[in-house]
């Protein structure tokens, strides 16, 4: 039975849970993008998460700062519910490895790893050896069980195959991939830009959330729920056209502005702009069959 001197706080416990729970929902969705371009980029999921600590921990220290006070350790792990020696760790930890070798390897990573360099898998070239999947020996799920016995050997050939990886050179025979890695001016550039914006969107709902409603700067989601495969990318060029137009006249403002500003000598700096993007969600498709892998 609960204590009635209980019973005033279960209000406030159950909006409280409640916002946590639409704040995690929140978080899943927006995390979305950002676990596509993680994995897209090959970072692994400790990688990840290490980014997430540190990101939780200067956040936590920044809050502090801001009412005045002196950032610890203390009080950092009181608030993200961290503990004092992963707050301490997160800190002096650099949260992007400077090399390489400091990234964390994922499983595919080390099975062609070991494909390329255990003398049990090369050929007297030093080459790697065409590999089938069980029917001679060695084979692909010899070199799993090697140098990933925690993956399954189908699920590694499989993932391998589908992210490029691998390629099946005849008939139940895989050899490493010798496409390049090269990543184009474009693409990178895409992959830089990706951070601050999402960063500066994020940075204005937030104030929106937190701040008073008449001090909230402008933002709205305009979209179609329901738009036909045929007519989606004709809509996309008019919204393309029309965002460009805006785009470019925001522009001119911004430059007739700086112009009017007087130079300041200021420590702190605003910074103000608008977020201008066509959005389209295409439905997942149906993955390709593959052949079926003897187990």
């Amino acid at each position: 039975m609960i204590q009635p001197a209980l019973l005033n706080l279960l209000p406030d416990k159950i909006e409280a849970d409640q916002s946590r729970r639409n704040a995690l929902a929140a978080a899943m969705t927006a995390l979305q993008p950002i676990s596509a371009l993680l994995l897209e980029a090959g970072v692994s999921f400790p990688d990840m998460m290490r980014l997430v600590r540190r990101a939780y921990v200067d956040e936590a220290a920044a809050r502090q700062r801001a009412t005045g006070s002196r950032p610890t350790i203390s009080r950092i792990a009181a608030s993200t519910g961290m503990s004092r020696p992963d707050v301490s760790e997160a800190l002096t930890t650099p949260p992007i490895p400077s090399t390489a070798n400091d990234l964390s390897p994922r499983a595919g990573d080390r099975i062609l790893a070991g494909w390329k360099s255990d003398p049990d898998f090369l050929l007297l070239d030093g080459t790697p050896r065409p590999l089938s999947y069980l029917d001679s020996s060695p084979n692909f799920s010899d070199l799993v069980k090697r140098h990933g016995p925690d993956i399954p050997p189908r699920a590694m050939l499989k993932e391998l195959l589908g992210s490029g990886h691998l390629d099946e050179i005849s008939d139940d025979k895989f050899l490493p991939s010798k496409s390049s890695s090269f990543v184009s001016e474009t693409r990178n550039e895409g992959i830089q830009n990706f951070g601050p914006k999402m960063n500066a969107l994020g940075s204005t709902l937030m104030r929106n959330i937190l701040g008073d409603a008449e001090d909230n700067l402008f933002e709205a989601l305009s979209g179609l729920s329901s738009v036909s495969p045929e007519s989606a990318p004709r809509i996309a060029r008019e919204l393309a056209r029309r965002c460009k137009t805006f785009s470019q006249a925001i522009d001119r403002y911004l430059i007739d502005q700086q112009q009017l500003e007087p130079i300041s000598n200021a420590v702190h700096q605003h910074s103000i702009g608008v977020i201008v993007a066509v959005i389209e969600r295409t439905p997942e498709k149906d993955l390709p069959k593959r052949k079926r892998i003897k187990k």
